[in-house]
Protein backbone atom coordinates (compact mmCIF):
# COMPACT_ATOMS: atom_id res chain seq x y z
CA UNK A 1 0.00 0.00 0.00
CA UNK A 2 1.38 3.43 -0.96
CA UNK A 3 1.97 6.14 1.60
CA UNK A 4 -1.08 8.33 0.78
CA UNK A 5 -3.39 5.28 0.82
CA UNK A 6 -1.99 4.08 4.13
CA UNK A 7 -2.60 7.51 5.63
CA UNK A 8 -6.23 7.56 4.34
CA UNK A 9 -7.09 4.14 5.74
CA UNK A 10 -5.47 5.07 9.01
CA UNK A 11 -7.67 8.15 9.29
CA UNK A 12 -10.73 6.08 8.27
CA UNK A 13 -10.04 3.43 10.91
CA UNK A 14 -9.59 6.10 13.53
CA UNK A 15 -12.84 7.75 12.51
CA UNK A 16 -14.68 4.39 12.70
CA UNK A 17 -13.28 3.68 16.14
CA UNK A 18 -14.40 7.08 17.33
CA UNK A 19 -17.91 6.48 15.85
CA UNK A 20 -18.22 3.06 17.50
CA UNK A 21 -17.06 4.54 20.76
CA UNK A 22 -19.64 7.30 20.52
CA UNK A 23 -22.41 4.81 19.72
CA UNK A 24 -21.40 2.54 22.59
CA UNK A 25 -21.30 5.48 24.95
CA UNK A 26 -24.69 6.63 23.73
CA UNK A 27 -26.20 3.17 24.29
CA UNK A 28 -24.76 3.11 27.79
CA UNK A 29 -26.28 6.50 28.44
CA UNK A 30 -29.71 5.32 27.18
CA UNK A 31 -29.51 2.16 29.29
CA UNK A 32 -28.49 4.19 32.33
CA UNK A 33 -31.35 6.61 31.75
CA UNK A 34 -33.80 3.70 31.49
CA UNK A 35 -32.51 2.25 34.73
CA UNK A 36 -32.78 5.57 36.50
CA UNK A 37 -36.31 6.09 35.16
CA UNK A 38 -37.37 2.63 36.32
CA UNK A 39 -35.83 3.19 39.75
CA UNK A 40 -37.63 6.53 40.06
CA UNK A 41 -40.96 4.94 39.03
CA UNK A 42 -40.43 2.08 41.46
CA UNK A 43 -39.69 4.53 44.28
CA UNK A 44 -42.87 6.47 43.50
CA UNK A 45 -44.89 3.25 43.35
CA UNK A 46 -43.55 2.09 46.72
CA UNK A 47 -44.34 5.48 48.23
CA UNK A 48 -47.92 5.28 46.93
CA UNK A 49 -48.21 1.75 48.35
CA UNK A 50 -47.09 2.97 51.77
CA UNK A 51 -49.85 5.60 51.59
CA UNK A 52 -52.44 3.00 50.58
CA UNK A 53 -52.89 4.62 47.15
CA UNK A 54 -53.20 1.35 45.26
CA UNK A 55 -54.35 2.76 41.91
CA UNK A 56 -51.53 5.30 41.80
CA UNK A 57 -48.97 2.60 42.68
CA UNK A 58 -50.41 0.33 39.98
CA UNK A 59 -50.07 3.07 37.39
CA UNK A 60 -46.37 3.55 38.21
CA UNK A 61 -45.61 -0.17 37.95
CA UNK A 62 -47.43 -0.33 34.63
CA UNK A 63 -45.23 2.52 33.37
CA UNK A 64 -42.22 0.35 34.23
CA UNK A 65 -43.67 -2.46 32.11
CA UNK A 66 -43.99 -0.10 29.14
CA UNK A 67 -40.25 0.54 29.41
CA UNK A 68 -39.35 -3.07 30.23
CA UNK A 69 -42.14 -5.63 29.57
CA UNK A 70 -39.95 -8.36 31.11
CA UNK A 71 -39.56 -6.66 34.48
CA UNK A 72 -40.40 -9.45 36.92
CA UNK A 73 -40.17 -7.14 39.95
CA UNK A 74 -42.89 -4.95 38.41
CA UNK A 75 -45.03 -7.97 37.50
CA UNK A 76 -44.68 -9.36 41.01
CA UNK A 77 -45.51 -6.00 42.55
CA UNK A 78 -48.63 -5.72 40.37
CA UNK A 79 -49.60 -9.25 41.37
CA UNK A 80 -49.24 -8.44 45.05
CA UNK A 81 -51.20 -5.18 44.68
CA UNK A 82 -54.01 -6.96 42.87
CA UNK A 83 -54.25 -9.71 45.50
CA UNK A 84 -54.19 -7.13 48.29
CA UNK A 85 -57.21 -5.45 46.71
CA UNK A 86 -59.05 -8.74 46.28
CA UNK A 87 -58.48 -8.80 42.51
CA UNK A 88 -57.25 -12.36 42.62
CA UNK A 89 -57.76 -13.20 38.95
CA UNK A 90 -55.63 -10.22 37.90
CA UNK A 91 -52.97 -10.96 40.50
CA UNK A 92 -52.70 -14.60 39.46
CA UNK A 93 -52.32 -13.53 35.81
CA UNK A 94 -49.44 -11.20 36.71
CA UNK A 95 -47.66 -13.98 38.63
CA UNK A 96 -48.06 -16.39 35.72
CA UNK A 97 -46.64 -13.76 33.38
CA UNK A 98 -43.63 -13.33 35.66
CA UNK A 99 -43.07 -17.10 35.84
CA UNK A 100 -42.94 -17.33 32.06
CA UNK A 101 -39.88 -15.08 32.26
CA UNK A 102 -38.30 -16.57 35.42
CA UNK A 103 -39.92 -19.94 36.17
CA UNK A 104 -37.54 -20.70 39.05
CA UNK A 105 -38.19 -17.49 40.98
CA UNK A 106 -38.93 -18.51 44.58
CA UNK A 107 -40.97 -15.45 45.55
CA UNK A 108 -43.21 -15.59 42.50
CA UNK A 109 -44.01 -19.27 42.97
CA UNK A 110 -44.73 -18.71 46.66
CA UNK A 111 -46.95 -15.68 46.00
CA UNK A 112 -48.85 -17.52 43.27
CA UNK A 113 -49.48 -20.39 45.67
CA UNK A 114 -50.67 -17.95 48.35
CA UNK A 115 -53.07 -16.32 45.88
CA UNK A 116 -54.56 -19.69 44.95
CA UNK A 117 -54.92 -20.64 48.63
CA UNK A 118 -56.73 -17.36 49.29
CA UNK A 119 -59.35 -18.21 46.63
CA UNK A 120 -59.45 -21.82 47.91
CA UNK A 121 -58.20 -23.21 44.61
CA UNK A 122 -56.04 -25.69 46.45
CA UNK A 123 -55.36 -27.91 43.45
CA UNK A 124 -53.83 -25.03 41.48
CA UNK A 125 -51.87 -23.92 44.55
CA UNK A 126 -50.06 -27.25 44.83
CA UNK A 127 -47.62 -26.94 41.90
CA UNK A 128 -46.19 -23.44 42.60
CA UNK A 129 -45.89 -24.26 46.32
CA UNK A 130 -44.07 -27.50 45.52
CA UNK A 131 -41.69 -25.55 43.28
CA UNK A 132 -41.16 -22.91 45.97
CA UNK A 133 -40.31 -25.62 48.51
CA UNK A 134 -37.88 -27.22 46.07
CA UNK A 135 -36.18 -23.92 45.26
CA UNK A 136 -35.78 -23.02 48.92
CA UNK A 137 -35.92 -26.10 51.17
CA UNK A 138 -35.49 -23.87 54.22
CA UNK A 139 -38.76 -22.01 53.63
CA UNK A 140 -41.18 -22.72 56.47
CA UNK A 141 -43.97 -20.83 54.73
CA UNK A 142 -43.73 -22.83 51.50
CA UNK A 143 -43.86 -26.15 53.40
CA UNK A 144 -46.76 -25.12 55.65
CA UNK A 145 -48.83 -23.73 52.77
CA UNK A 146 -48.16 -26.85 50.70
CA UNK A 147 -49.60 -28.85 53.59
CA UNK A 148 -52.62 -26.52 53.65
CA UNK A 149 -53.11 -27.01 49.89
CA UNK A 150 -53.15 -30.81 50.28
CA UNK A 151 -55.54 -30.61 53.24
CA UNK A 152 -57.81 -28.39 51.14
CA UNK A 153 -58.07 -31.32 48.73
CA UNK A 154 -58.67 -33.81 51.60
CA UNK A 155 -55.28 -35.34 50.81
CA UNK A 156 -54.12 -35.66 54.41
CA UNK A 157 -51.53 -38.36 53.69
CA UNK A 158 -49.85 -36.09 51.14
CA UNK A 159 -50.04 -33.16 53.56
CA UNK A 160 -47.94 -34.99 56.15
CA UNK A 161 -44.44 -34.69 54.57
CA UNK A 162 -44.53 -30.89 54.09
CA UNK A 163 -46.17 -30.37 57.48
CA UNK A 164 -43.56 -32.53 59.20
CA UNK A 165 -40.86 -30.53 57.41
CA UNK A 166 -42.56 -27.29 58.50
CA UNK A 167 -42.46 -28.55 62.08
CA UNK A 168 -38.71 -29.11 61.78
CA UNK A 169 -38.29 -25.55 60.51
CA UNK A 170 -40.73 -23.90 62.93
CA UNK A 171 -41.52 -26.25 65.84
CA UNK A 172 -43.29 -23.56 67.85
CA UNK A 173 -45.67 -22.45 65.13
CA UNK A 174 -49.18 -22.97 66.49
CA UNK A 175 -51.08 -23.43 63.23
CA UNK A 176 -48.60 -26.03 61.94
CA UNK A 177 -48.94 -28.03 65.16
CA UNK A 178 -52.72 -28.08 64.80
CA UNK A 179 -52.57 -28.97 61.10
CA UNK A 180 -50.10 -31.80 61.67
CA UNK A 181 -52.10 -33.37 64.51
CA UNK A 182 -55.29 -33.09 62.50
CA UNK A 183 -53.57 -34.80 59.56
CA UNK A 184 -52.36 -37.62 61.82
CA UNK A 185 -55.93 -38.12 63.04
CA UNK A 186 -57.38 -38.08 59.51
CA UNK A 187 -54.81 -40.70 58.42
CA UNK A 188 -55.60 -42.79 61.53
CA UNK A 189 -52.13 -42.35 63.00
CA UNK A 190 -53.64 -41.76 66.41
CA UNK A 191 -50.58 -42.55 68.51
CA UNK A 192 -48.52 -39.98 66.60
CA UNK A 193 -51.30 -37.47 67.14
CA UNK A 194 -51.36 -38.15 70.89
CA UNK A 195 -47.59 -37.64 71.09
CA UNK A 196 -47.99 -34.09 69.78
CA UNK A 197 -50.39 -32.80 72.42
CA UNK A 198 -47.79 -32.06 75.10
CA UNK A 199 -46.11 -29.51 72.83
CA UNK A 200 -49.46 -28.19 71.58
CA UNK A 201 -50.66 -27.57 75.15
CA UNK A 202 -47.55 -25.50 75.92
CA UNK A 203 -48.22 -23.38 72.81
CA UNK A 204 -51.97 -23.01 73.33
CA UNK A 205 -52.67 -23.67 77.04
CA UNK A 206 -56.28 -24.15 78.04
CA UNK A 207 -57.53 -24.25 74.47
CA UNK A 208 -60.78 -26.16 73.88
CA UNK A 209 -59.45 -27.20 70.48
CA UNK A 210 -56.70 -29.20 72.15
CA UNK A 211 -59.39 -31.14 74.02
CA UNK A 212 -61.44 -31.61 70.84
CA UNK A 213 -58.55 -33.01 68.84
CA UNK A 214 -57.32 -35.18 71.70
CA UNK A 215 -60.85 -36.49 72.11
CA UNK A 216 -60.88 -37.45 68.44
CA UNK A 217 -57.51 -39.18 68.83
CA UNK A 218 -58.72 -41.15 71.85
CA UNK A 219 -61.84 -42.08 69.92
CA UNK A 220 -59.62 -43.46 67.17
CA UNK A 221 -57.73 -45.65 69.63
CA UNK A 222 -60.97 -46.97 71.13
CA UNK A 223 -60.49 -45.10 74.42
CA UNK A 224 -64.07 -43.84 74.45
CA UNK A 225 -64.19 -42.89 78.13
CA UNK A 226 -61.05 -40.74 77.78
CA UNK A 227 -62.50 -39.21 74.62
CA UNK A 228 -65.71 -38.37 76.46
CA UNK A 229 -63.72 -36.64 79.22
CA UNK A 230 -61.90 -34.50 76.64
CA UNK A 231 -65.15 -33.44 74.99
CA UNK A 232 -66.63 -32.62 78.41
CA UNK A 233 -63.69 -30.28 79.01
CA UNK A 234 -64.23 -28.66 75.61
CA UNK A 235 -67.93 -28.20 76.40
CA UNK A 236 -67.08 -26.12 79.49
CA UNK A 237 -65.52 -23.51 77.20
CA UNK A 238 -67.65 -23.98 74.10
CA UNK A 239 -71.13 -24.92 75.32
CA UNK A 240 -72.80 -23.63 72.17
CA UNK A 241 -70.47 -25.28 69.66
CA UNK A 242 -72.41 -27.82 67.61
CA UNK A 243 -69.33 -29.95 66.87
CA UNK A 244 -68.50 -30.26 70.56
CA UNK A 245 -72.06 -31.22 71.48
CA UNK A 246 -72.19 -33.74 68.63
CA UNK A 247 -68.90 -35.26 69.77
CA UNK A 248 -70.32 -35.71 73.26
CA UNK A 249 -73.47 -37.26 71.85
CA UNK A 250 -71.53 -39.55 69.55
CA UNK A 251 -69.21 -40.77 72.35
CA UNK A 252 -72.20 -41.34 74.63
CA UNK A 253 -73.87 -43.33 71.84
CA UNK A 254 -70.73 -45.47 71.48
CA UNK A 255 -70.75 -46.08 75.23
CA UNK A 256 -74.48 -46.99 74.98
CA UNK A 257 -75.47 -44.10 77.22
CA UNK A 258 -78.47 -43.40 75.07
CA UNK A 259 -80.22 -40.87 77.33
CA UNK A 260 -77.11 -38.67 77.44
CA UNK A 261 -76.57 -39.20 73.71
CA UNK A 262 -80.15 -38.13 73.00
CA UNK A 263 -79.80 -34.95 75.05
CA UNK A 264 -76.50 -33.93 73.43
CA UNK A 265 -77.64 -34.72 69.89
CA UNK A 266 -80.87 -32.81 70.38
CA UNK A 267 -78.83 -29.81 71.48
CA UNK A 268 -76.56 -30.27 68.45
CA UNK A 269 -79.55 -30.00 66.13
CA UNK A 270 -80.92 -27.01 68.02
CA UNK A 271 -77.60 -25.27 67.41
CA UNK A 272 -77.30 -26.52 63.83
CA UNK A 273 -80.52 -27.91 62.30
CA UNK A 274 -78.61 -29.10 59.22
CA UNK A 275 -76.12 -31.30 61.10
CA UNK A 276 -76.87 -34.50 59.17
CA UNK A 277 -74.68 -36.87 61.21
CA UNK A 278 -76.45 -35.78 64.38
CA UNK A 279 -79.78 -36.82 62.86
CA UNK A 280 -78.49 -40.32 62.11
CA UNK A 281 -77.23 -40.93 65.64
CA UNK A 282 -80.18 -39.26 67.34
CA UNK A 283 -82.59 -41.52 65.46
CA UNK A 284 -80.49 -44.57 66.31
CA UNK A 285 -80.32 -43.56 69.98
CA UNK A 286 -84.12 -43.37 69.99
CA UNK A 287 -84.37 -46.80 68.37
CA UNK A 288 -81.85 -48.35 70.77
CA UNK A 289 -83.76 -46.78 73.67
CA UNK A 290 -86.99 -48.37 72.36
CA UNK A 291 -88.51 -45.06 71.25
CA UNK A 292 -89.31 -45.65 67.56
CA UNK A 293 -92.06 -43.04 67.67
CA UNK A 294 -89.37 -40.42 68.48
CA UNK A 295 -87.02 -41.72 65.80
CA UNK A 296 -89.67 -41.65 63.07
CA UNK A 297 -89.91 -37.86 62.43
CA UNK A 298 -86.10 -37.54 62.51
CA UNK A 299 -85.73 -40.29 59.90
CA UNK A 300 -88.55 -38.94 57.73
CA UNK A 301 -86.73 -35.60 57.73
CA UNK A 302 -83.49 -37.37 56.76
CA UNK A 303 -85.15 -39.19 53.85
CA UNK A 304 -86.65 -35.95 52.58
CA UNK A 305 -83.22 -34.33 52.82
CA UNK A 306 -81.34 -37.31 51.33
CA UNK A 307 -83.78 -39.41 49.28
CA UNK A 308 -80.99 -41.55 47.79
CA UNK A 309 -79.34 -42.34 51.11
CA UNK A 310 -79.38 -46.09 51.80
CA UNK A 311 -78.81 -45.83 55.53
CA UNK A 312 -81.66 -43.37 56.10
CA UNK A 313 -84.06 -45.64 54.18
CA UNK A 314 -83.15 -48.74 56.19
CA UNK A 315 -83.44 -46.94 59.53
CA UNK A 316 -86.80 -45.47 58.52
CA UNK A 317 -88.02 -48.95 57.57
CA UNK A 318 -86.84 -50.29 60.94
CA UNK A 319 -88.69 -47.55 62.84
CA UNK A 320 -91.88 -48.27 60.88
CA UNK A 321 -91.44 -51.99 61.52
CA UNK A 322 -91.04 -51.46 65.29
CA UNK A 323 -94.22 -49.38 65.24
CA UNK A 324 -96.08 -52.24 63.58
CA UNK A 325 -96.51 -50.32 60.32
CA UNK A 326 -95.35 -53.22 58.17
CA UNK A 327 -97.06 -52.08 54.96
CA UNK A 328 -95.25 -48.75 55.20
CA UNK A 329 -91.95 -50.42 56.09
CA UNK A 330 -91.88 -52.73 53.04
CA UNK A 331 -91.53 -50.01 50.35
CA UNK A 332 -88.75 -48.39 52.38
CA UNK A 333 -86.85 -51.69 52.51
CA UNK A 334 -87.48 -52.15 48.79
CA UNK A 335 -86.13 -48.69 48.01
CA UNK A 336 -83.05 -49.42 50.14
CA UNK A 337 -82.44 -52.60 48.10
CA UNK A 338 -82.82 -50.62 44.88
CA UNK A 339 -80.30 -48.05 46.14
CA UNK A 340 -77.78 -50.72 47.18
CA UNK A 341 -78.59 -54.26 45.90
CA UNK A 342 -75.31 -55.62 47.32
CA UNK A 343 -76.17 -54.83 50.94
CA UNK A 344 -77.59 -57.79 52.85
CA UNK A 345 -79.41 -55.94 55.67
CA UNK A 346 -82.81 -55.21 54.05
CA UNK A 347 -83.11 -58.59 52.25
Amino acid sequence: MRGPQRAFYGRLTGTLLISVGLLFGASLTVAQERRETILALAARAESFEAQGRWEAATAEYQKILKIDPRSTPALNALGALSVRQGKFKEGIAYYHQALKIKPQEFGTNLNLGIAYVKVQDYKSATLPLEKAAQIDPSSFQAEELLGVAWIGQDEYARALPPLEKAMELGPRDLSSNYLLIRSYIETRQFEKALQGFERLETLDPGSPWVHILRGQAYDGTGSYTKALEEFEEAKKQLPTDATVRFSLGFMSWKLRRYDVATSELQETLRLDPHFTQAKYYLADAYLMNLKPEMALPVLEDLVRELPKDYRARVDLAKALEKLGRYEDAVPQFQEAIRLDPTHAEPH
